[in-house]
């Protein structure tokens, strides 16, 4: 089951590593700004069982992340991409992988 959560508590914003580096001041805000899309289309996917789909983003979004100063947000990624690639039969693993990656989403801030 998917949970989302509507309120995180700000003692657990996850900030990007470069939030004090003026060559992201712009680029941050736009790739934080794309997460709730990124998160409904992952989200869309995980419920038709689509996850040659739900990896194809995972793969996306561990990439971007990594790139905008998200280790955390790469690593739950990645680990989304993995699990469909070694799981794609177990939607139970796929789902906790999401939802553990959804909840990590809800936290990024710029």
């Amino acid at each position: 089951m998917i949970v989302t959560r509507t309120e995180v508590p700000t003692a657990d914003y996850v900030f990007s590593l470069w939030r004090n580096d003026p060559d992201y001041a712009d680029l941050l805000p736009q790739f934080v700004e794309e997460l709730p899309s990124m998160r409904t289309t992952l989200l869309e996917f995980a419920k038709v069982c689509d996850f040659e789909n739900v990896k194809r983003e995972a793969h996306k979004l561990r990439g971007s992340a990594g790139g905008y100063g998200y280790p955390g947000l790469s690593e739950l990624a990645g680990q989304l991409e993995d699990t469909c690639k070694t799981s794609a039969r177990d939607s139970n693993a796929i789902l906790e992988d999401l939802d553990e990656l959804i909840g990590y989403i809800e936290r990024v801030r710029a």
